[in-house]
């Protein structure tokens, strides 16, 4: 065989090929392959461990390993009952160990949870008896959702809707380290947390634990949490906490409201709105998910292919412990009803699912049922091994193998309840303004009307209203007549509504026309306003003006209430004592407000529910009596209504309206006080609809606090005084109507018609809501500008842009400011694009008249979706991007997207997209860490550095001839086939096809995508003489001896799929020069 021209002896045995190969890696390659194989060696240090110690237990220790069970089978009185404990562990080997002893809460028990130390002390037992058993270590975990809420003592922070409500990656990132820390102080390394669900269905009992309804701030502050959480904890025994993304999957929308319902949802949706805070999870390398209680079209999550093998485990690349929720297995029979037996749901859930961990939690049962249907050989051992393996290395990457017992005292322990500054800093930072009024104010000289914004006809009374017949047809006219009215509001009739109605009035002039309602509305054709001075507002409240302030309602004096579920017992407190500090909003007034004004507080009514579903707010006639009275009397009435504390099933109610009873109670204040100004105080877990409270004639002011925590209380009545700047933003759509409930900023499709006229006209307008997604005010005020992206013009997908504003605090105080970036594409082909999307938001604080440049990166993949086929394309065109200042005034920029690399519609028959809508690349590919793709560059580079070292040492062994080799040829491997020629034995008779290129590899037509695949054509020739030329052949000519070679094409011709084959070329005195150079020629072409 020559290469390059140059003859190489030719020594083959059995199909062996030997070649002399000079290989040259780059010099930067050693340097990532030593990098490569110290990660790779460490790996395989740690995966050789988990791999020993498997292959060393008994099935029945494996089994174990599979299982979880609730601490209170191994205690008697909230005490270690160590004869339980020796019982469960010799019997069961269980794996892990969930829960408080007090997550129950007995309210007829003082002690209300232990502290760390005394949880430390029950760790160590437990571990020191699995240890002399010769278990692996236990896994202990809690609900750590919002702090180390079941380690006594330890800080509570605001729930997860009001972390929402910050915007603030960093203080999720605080939140989370410290709920870790104190976590890790009682021994405990596994939290389950964050809860990643997006909340759209406003019912559901777990709003609260959610970070709202955009899938963008659920992924960027769940992913947040999780980095902060799984950070070095400063204890050398447990250097850091697992975190647990949650409910995987889709929980969060039931379709009936009621927890654990099942969630019905196109693979459209839960794709681009539900899975991208558990993409992004896995990203920021999440150790642990657990699986949700709901079925998800139809099939249970524990029991789901599709999402928990094909979706997680290979789209998303998760390679953590994925544990079930409460009981859930066993649900697979008793509450799914998809298996008949409790074994058959064990056996679904091994066969259908990646579940590693069973939440039994109360029975050994998972185990009993999992080791007969092994034993049966209805499961494989080898899918217990797969689970167990990732149970056993994530107890190693915590630190559990190196020190199983941990030490009584940890640096940990002088920690515990001292980030109670970091909770109040979170609560301040959430605290919602939705309403301020402000009074008008007439200057000297009069006033001038311009503009256009929307209003409301229905809001105040009527002045004066004007038709044809006043002269009134123009917005310039309608804005006329009241340039001399203190209150100067006009709404206009035009358009459509003109032409419907001839005979009805042009234009209206209202009475509190100068502070529109909030929301969206085109400036053309909607209303007309004019300009007023404005007072700063009812709030904050002016401390020297006020005599006389009344504080009431049901939640105005409650930690409990402020801290909601999941707060030292599983449904909440059951007392203020339960708490180690904290302020009430009540008590956080009469500590701020100064002795000279008089405060009165009373109950207003109290909450009561035997169930949530049933929960009222009764009052007794001589406290309510009081306090319509004490009200009459006062300035100020500081209302805060809300909802008693709960979670889960338990907090399922039938109607999301207030309670009727505090409902009641606020139009009764109402009305007994129509001179003083009400602010009504929001502390709930969920959006209740208000029944037109916000807009009764003095509730001057509206603050929502969410579940702000045991601090929270301090953060609203700063925010109330001014002492604080509220900067919160709502992190989902506050619902006005109960038939509207599903009106989320993102729908595009929900609209409500105002008339007959307007239902059959395009005149249709987005269904009314109390407060819009991402709305909330300020004591100042914001103004953009100079808006503009990087780079300017088209934009090339895959990549990324900028987009670049100025900030200017134009009011007279400081403020912090969170800036919500929005995709609007207008027109999507074939598939309905949303309203708008939220691509990108950051905090900038400024003092008055500050100003500020804000860039925010988007990525181009930001911009996908799912189309009918679901494939996650982006498309080209353009797509306004828009910012929002608090009063909703909108900065725009557009920008154009171009998609690099089309691809055609998928099944659709179309052959591919119309002009000007290309499909791009698809955007979920499985997350693979950069350190994982360097390493396996690198693997493989080491693999084709010892191939060839192979090669060329065989070479060296077998050759005759010292004869060099020319390096020119490019290098391109080689693949080739060889068919021995079995009549004829007395030399190797061979077909070998090379394919030598330079570079550019020619596929042949039939080739599949993942392999080069050459048709070996049989060569009659007794022998091969040293000298070859290689040619290059078409697929018409297979068979040499039949066409002797006359069909050949030249070397020079084109050939869009080529066979190499070998022929035979004698060699002839004299022309060995001439055949050479052909021969070199050829083979370089």
């Amino acid at each position: 065989v020559r290469i390059g021209g140059t003859p190489l002896p030719l020594e083959m045995d059995a199909c062996q090929v030997s070649a002399r190969v000079r290989m040259r890696p780059p010099p930067w390659g050693w340097v990532v392959l030593a990098l490569a194989l110290a990660a790779q060696s460490s790996a395989a240090s740690a995966d050789t461990q988990v791999d020993e110690l498997l292959s060393k237990m008994t099935l029945h220790e494996k089994v174990g390993q599979m299982m979880q069970i609730d601490i209170s089978l191994l205690t008697t009185d909230k005490l270690l009952d160590k004869a339980k404990l020796r019982d469960w562990l010799h019997k069961y080997r269980p794996s892990s160990i969930l829960n408080s002893p007090y997550s129950g809460r007995d309210c007829t028990v003082a002690k209300s949870g232990w502290t760390a130390q005394e949880w430390r002390a029950f760790v160590r037992e437990a571990q020191s008896e699995a240890q002399a058993l010769g278990m692996p270590p236990l896994l202990f975990g809690l609900d750590s959702v919002h702090g180390a809420n079941y380690v006594s003592g330890a800080t509570i922070f605001p729930h997860q809707i009001a972390l929402g409500a910050t915007f603030d990656r960093e203080i999720a990132r605080e939140v989370g380290f410290a709920t870790a820390r104190d976590t890790l102080a009682a021994g405990v390394p596994w939290i389950f947390s964050p809860i990643l669900g997006i909340a759209t269905q406003p019912s559901w009992a777990r709003v609260f634990e959610t970070f709202g309804e955009d899938p963008l701030v659920s992924a960027e502050l769940g992913s947040a949490l999780i980095r902060g959480a799984q950070s070095e904890s400063g204890d050398p025994q447990l250097p850091r906490a697992a975190a647990c993304m949650k409910h995987y999957f889709a929980y969060s929308h039931p379709e009936s409201g009621q927890d654990r319902g099942p969630t019905w949802l196109s693979d459209q949706e839960l794709r681009d709105r539900y899975l991208p805070p558990f993409a992004a999870a896995v990203k920021a390398g999440v150790s642990t998910a657990m699986s949700s209680y709901n079925e998800i079209n139809g099939v249970p999550a524990s029991a789901s292919r599709k999402w928990t093998v094909d979706v997680l485990r290979e789209e998303l690349g998760f390679e953590g412990v994925l544990v079930t929720d409460w009981g859930e297995i066993n649900n697979l029979h008793s509450f799914h009803k998809v298996a008949s037996t409790e074994e058959g749901a064990v056996g679904l859930s091994m066969a259908r699912s990646s579940t590693d961990m069973s939440m039994v939690p109360l029975s050994g049962s998972f185990s009993d049922h999992l080791l007969r249907l092994v034993r049966a050989g209805t499961v494989s051992e080898s899918r217990v091994d797969e689970s167990v393996r990732r149970v056993l290395k994530l107890k190693k990457d915590l630190g559990l193998f190196d020190a199983p017992v941990p030490l009584l005292e940890s640096p940990l322990h002088q920690l515990v309840g001292k980030d109670g500054d970091l909770a109040l800093r979170a609560a301040r930072s959430s605290v919602t303004l939705l309403k301020n009024h402000h009074e008008a104010i007439i200057p000297e000289g009069g006033r001038v009307c311009h503009g256009v914004h929307q209003g409301d006809a229905d809001q105040g009374a009527d002045l004066e209203s004007f038709g044809l017949a006043d002269g009134v047809r123009t917005a310039e006219a309608c804005l006329a007549k009241c340039a001399d009215n203190p209150w100067c509001g006009t709404w206009l009739f035009l358009g459509s509504w003109e032409e419907a109605h001839p005979d009805w009035p042009v234009c209206y002039l209202k009475t509190q026309a100068a502070q529109p309602l909030p929301g969206k509305g085109s400036a053309e054709d909607k209303s007309g306003t004019c300009d007023v001075v404005l007072d700063e507002g009812t709030l904050p409240l002016k401390v020297a003006d006020l005599r006389k302030v009344v504080l009431t309602g049901p939640t105005v004096d409650s930690l409990t209430y402020q801290a909601g579920g999941w707060s030292i017992g599983w449904q909440g407190a059951c007392g203020d004592a339960d708490f180690a500090g904290g302020e009430t909003v009540a008590g956080a007034l009469r500590r701020l407000l100064p002795d000279t004004v008089e405060v009165t507080q009373t109950k207003g009514c109290q909450i009561r529910a035997p169930s949530h579903a049933s929960a009222t707010c009764a009052h007794e006639e001589e406290d309510l009596a009081a306090t319509l009275e004490a009200a009459a009397q006062a300035d100020v009435i500081v209302l805060a209504l809300g909802e008693e504390n709960y979670t889960e099933k338990p907090g399922d109610i039938n109607d999301l309206a207030l309670h009727p009873g505090q409902v009641d109670l606020a139009r009764q204040i109402s009305a007994a006080a129509p001179g003083a100004a009400i602010i009504l105080v929001l502390i709930e877990g969920r959006p209740r609809l208000l029944h037109g409270i916000p807009s009764l004639p003095n509730v001057k002011g509206v603050v929502h606090a969410y579940l702000p925590g045991p601090h929270g209380g301090t953060a609203v009545a700063e925010v109330i005084l001014g002492l604080t700047n509220p900067s919160g933003r709502l992190p989902l759509t506050y619902p006005s109507k109960a038939s509207a409930i599903h009106q989320h900023y993102q729908v595009q499709s929900v609209k409500c018609p105002g008339s007959a006229a307007a239902y059959l006209s395009i005149g249709v307008a987005d269904c009314p809501v109390e407060f819009p997604f991402g709305y909330g005010l300020s004591y100042t005020s914001f103004r953009y500008s100079n808006m503009s992206s990087t780079p300017r013009g088209r934009v090339a997908h895959p990549g990324a842009f900028g987009v670049s504003l100025t900030v200017t605090n134009t009011g007279s105080r400081s403020g912090r400011h969170t800036v919500l970036l929005f995709a609007v594409q207008d027109y999507r082909y074939g598939v309905s694009p949303e309203k708008e999307r939220l691509v990108g938001f950051t905090q900038v604080t400024l003092d008055p008249d500050e100003s500020a440049l804000v860039t925010l990166r988007v990525e181009t993949s930001q911009l996908s979706y799912s189309d009918e086929y679901l494939n996650t394309v982006v498309e080209s065109g353009e797509y306004r991007l828009q910012a929002r200042s608090l009063d909703l005034e909108v900065a725009e920029e557009i920008v154009t997207v171009t998609a690099l690399a089309p691809v055609p519609f998928a099944n659709d028959g179309s052959g591919g997209a119309p002009s000007g809508h290309v499909y791009g690349f698809e955007v979920y590919t499985p997350a693979t860490p950069w350190v994982l793709v360097i390493v396996g560059v690198a693997v493989t580079t080491a693999c084709c550095l010892a191939v060839g070292a192979a090669l060329a040492l065989r070479v060296m062994r077998s050759e005759e001839d010292k004869v060099p080799v020319k390096r020119n040829w490019s290098g391109t491997w080689v693949q080739m086939q060889s068919r021995m020629n079995s009549r004829n034995t007395s030399r190797t008779n061979l077909a070998s096809y090379m394919l030598a290129t330079g570079g550019a590899t020619t596929v042949p037509r039939n080739a599949s995508h993942n392999s080069l695949h050459m048709h070996p054509t049989p060569v009659e020739s007794a022998e091969l003489p040293r000298n070859h030329l290689i040619r290059e052949e078409s697929r018409e000519s297979a068979d040499i001896g039949a066409n002797n070679g006359t069909n050949r094409r030249s070397p020079h011709e084109a050939s869009p799929g080529v066979d190499v084959v070998i022929h035979p070329q004698p060699s002839a005195s004299g022309a060995d020069d001439d055949a050479d150079e052909e021969n070199d020629l050829r083979l370089r072409r």
